[in-house]
């Protein structure tokens, strides 16, 4: 009966942990930085669809959702399968480049807290991050990119038959090996590559120890780290149905008010001029009541998100600390993620200066 208790305790701490403010804020931060570098990335493949990147830039940062919509949509239309994946592998790369620094920020932030009991601050989260947001980086990205470049070895190897056939007895043994490690370096990444950045914020690990460690557990224990991985993810999607539920039911109330208070056809009105956009027209509100309005709901929706995507990175530390107490054997309390800044061993950056002391040493006699 003591899993339970242990499983419930953990889950407590993340909730408590998961609701601070300053990592709602640090997340916001995050949101600012991923979704223009998306949009660009949306702008570049409709240019390459047709277009000119200036033109696309400017239509996909005015009109996000519709025009990121509508990039997928024209891509499947025509056939270019190739430049959305493009564009699914940037968005990919994106949200590694803004987490690696961002969300090891968070992760850290929990691991603190999780760990220790003492509350995190965000000053020293971000200095943390700022000194091995690298290796979050490195950990996640080579995995993936070196599974392109053994698909792209593989089928370099293949095409080779072409040329001659008798190159296939050399190519083909080649190829199989390199399809064998892509598929064994993408299995492990999907598979453990979350647990990248929680040994890093825990551990202080190096890329190289949180690529062990996400191996370890993705092929050494692939059972465990998938029924904790469904486990929290109904966690996840119970918490995220709350959250838009309850932002269903203000944005809901507050249309309600907006009827009783200014009438059904001014505030149809409103919400048309927010929602649709007249042809050959400015992509923009029509009046200063629908921009408030637009900015109101816009900033409470983002809120939302940001609050999920700290609960997300929460329980990813959660998982880790779980995986590391089931296999590892080693108690909750035995984890502690909190070593203070290099700054607290280093006298000179405490003010101290350092002298040089002569001491003579007398001969024995």
């Amino acid at each position: 009966m003591d899993a339970p208790v242990d499983l419930l305790a953990l889950l407590r701490s993340a909730r408590r942990s998961a609701s601070g403010r300053n990592k709602v804020l640090l997340a916001l931060y995050g949101l600012l930085c991923l979704v223009p570098l998306c949009l660009l990335v949306v702008a570049a493949g409709r240019a390459a669809l047709g277009g000119t990147f200036g033109d696309e830039v400017a239509t996909v940062l005015l009109r996000p959702v519709k025009a990121s919509a509508g990039f997928f949509q024209d891509a499947l239309h025509a056939g270019r399968m190739g430049t959305a994946f493009a564009v699914a592998v940037g968005f990919w790369v994106a949200s590694v480049l803004v987490g690696s620094f961002f969300g090891l920020a968070l992760t850290r932030l929990a691991a603190i807290e999780l760990t220790s009991s003492r509350r995190a601050q965000v000053g020293e989260a971000l200095r943390f991050a700022r000194k091995h947001w690298t290796w979050a980086l490195v950990t996640r990205l080579s995995l993936f990119c070196g599974a392109i470049l053994l698909l792209g070895l593989a089928l370099l190897m293949l095409m080779t038959g072409r040329w001659a056939e008798w190159l296939l007895l050399i190519a083909v043994p080649v190829a199989f090996v390199a399809v064998l490690m892509a598929a064994f370096l993408l299995i492990g990444l999907g598979v453990g590559g979350i647990l990248a950045a929680p040994t890093i914020a825990t551990e202080w690990s190096d890329a190289f120890d949180a690529i062990s460690r996400v191996y370890g557990y993705g092929f050494g224990h692939i059972f465990r780290v998938v029924v904790y991985r469904l486990f929290f993810g109904l966690v996840f999607v119970i918490a995220a149905a709350a959250h838009l539920f309850r932002a269903g039911v203000v944005l809901l109330l507050f249309y309600i008010v907006l009827l009783l208070g200014l009438g059904k056809e001014p505030t149809n009105a409103l919400v048309d001029s927010v929602l649709l956009e007249a042809p050959q027209a400015l992509p923009f509100p029509q009046g200063i009541a629908a921009w408030v309005i637009m900015l109101s709901v816009s900033a409470y929706l983002t809120w939302t998100v940001a609050r999920l995507l700290v609960f997300r990175r929460v329980l990813h530390e959660a998982l880790y600390l779980l995986l590391r107490y089931r296999v590892d054997k080693i108690p909750m309390h035995k984890i502690d993620g909190y070593r203070p800044d290099d700054s607290a061993f280093d006298p000179t950056a405490q003010g101290f200066e350092l002298v040089e002391v002569e001491e003579e040493i007398r001969a024995e006699d």
